[in-house]
């Protein structure tokens, strides 16, 4: 079995479990890629855009760079009116079978699920997990905890579209909340088979959890709670994605939290409503302090649903110190990549999974994920 690691509770990344909300943004942004809106045209909310749906109603500002998915796009600018205008909808029916059911997954704009879907030739089982890729993240335990009714009739709407007997549903033993939740209606879906696994680091990874759990991954299509939640409001209810969570930490601020936003809302103006800073130097790492990556122009940094989790870091806590050939990096590494060789030769690895393990242990403080992943500067670049 894959080696899977306990990792230290870290105080300088700190999260609580408090959710809040921010669904009334000033702004909000949208790729123009394939779009013919101008400055001044008025967007009502739910007009679909390349890769999102405008969560919020207003006129056209201006056009902007800003960094979308960590890429930098030229977007418009749209100030919400508040009124929540949007467009009209055709009568909606829920998919009865699996066809149907990938083309809605394309129409709600949920590639990732469609995805994942396409890759499998054959899907004997499903697992949904509510365990987040990045340890020191809430996104999918809050999910559970808080929707667990939405999650588990959801759970029980795909075993008719994949066809199979049953569900496995799985979540951290350390997730008090969502178990308790879960167990308290657990009792009426038969089919639906809940598992608490160990605070173990990489069990959010699917391959990981695969073998931990003894399936075969190949036939096994996993999905993250949130991903059920957006299956729920979207495919069940017919809803466009307009919102989603994420987790808000880290040292440079005087306090953590986990919220519920609109889509598109920029980082700057949840920070000018949510955040104090403790710390004038900090770095902002976005999905993660271990396995995201660091962003110089923050400030340009837009909420989209692939977001789970910014990071702010102090830069006092990260100097680096000249490697002292320990071979820390080497031993902790899942997929054995001679960590110390990449760096001493500046090489970058394609078995690298990003798991920054290597930048946890490393005694240094060297950013060695970012030298093994070749995107040492990639901060550089925004």
């Amino acid at each position: 079995m894959k080696q899977l690691i306990t990792l230290d509770s870290n105080p300088d990344v700190y999260i609580v479990n408090q959710l809040v909300s921010y669904l009334s943004p000033q702004k909000i942004y949208v790729p123009i890629i394939n779009s013919n809106y101008n400055v001044n045209d008025y967007i009502k909310k739910n007009t679909r855009f390349s890769s999102c749906f405008s969560s919020v109603s207003g006129l056209v500002s201006k056009q902007k760079k800003v960094l979308w998915n960590n890429e930098k796009v030229i977007a418009y600018e749209i100030n919400n009116n508040y009124k929540e205008e949007s467009i009209s909808k055709i009568k909606y029916k829920k998919p009865t079978d699996l066809e149907e059911f990938k083309s809605l997954l394309e129409k709600y704009i949920l590639n990732n699920i469609l995805d994942k879907i396409n890759k499998k030739e054959k899907i004997d089982k499903l697992i949904i997990s509510s365990v987040d890729e990045e340890e020191y993240t809430l996104k999918e335990f809050i999910i559970l905890a808080n929707f667990h009714k939405e999650i588990l009739a959801t759970c029980e709407y795909l075993l008719k579209i994949f066809n199979i007997d049953e569900i496995t549903l799985v979540t951290k033993n350390i997730n008090a909340k969502s178990i308790r939740n879960v167990k308290s209606i657990i009792g009426t879906y038969p089919s639906i088979d809940f598992k608490l696994l160990p605070d173990k680091y990489l069990l959010g990874y699917d391959e990981y959890l695969c073998e931990y759990l003894n399936t075969d991954i190949n036939n096994t299509l996993v999905l993250k709670t949130s991903d059920i939640y957006n299956i729920y409001n979207s495919i069940i209810k017919g809803k466009n994605i307009t919102e989603t969570i994420l987790t808000i930490s880290g040292d440079a601020i005087t306090k953590s939290f986990i919220i519920n936003t609109k889509i598109g809302v920029s980082l700057k103006e949840i920070i000018d409503n949510f955040i104090k800073f403790n710390t004038k130097e900090f770095n902002v790492y976005v999905n993660g302090y271990l396995k995201g990556n660091k962003i110089k122009d923050y400030e340009d940094i837009i909420i989209t649903s692939s977001i789970d989790c910014i990071v702010f870091k102090s830069t006092t806590k990260e100097e680096e110190d000249e490697c002292i050939n320990c071979g820390a990096c080497n031993k902790i590494c899942p997929v054995n990549i001679n960590v110390l060789k990449c760096l001493k030769h500046t090489l970058k690895s394609s078995k690298c999974i990003g798991c920054g393990l290597c930048n946890y242990i490393c005694p240094a403080k060297i950013k060695l994920k970012e030298i093994v992943r070749g995107d040492k500067d990639e901060e550089k670049d925004n």
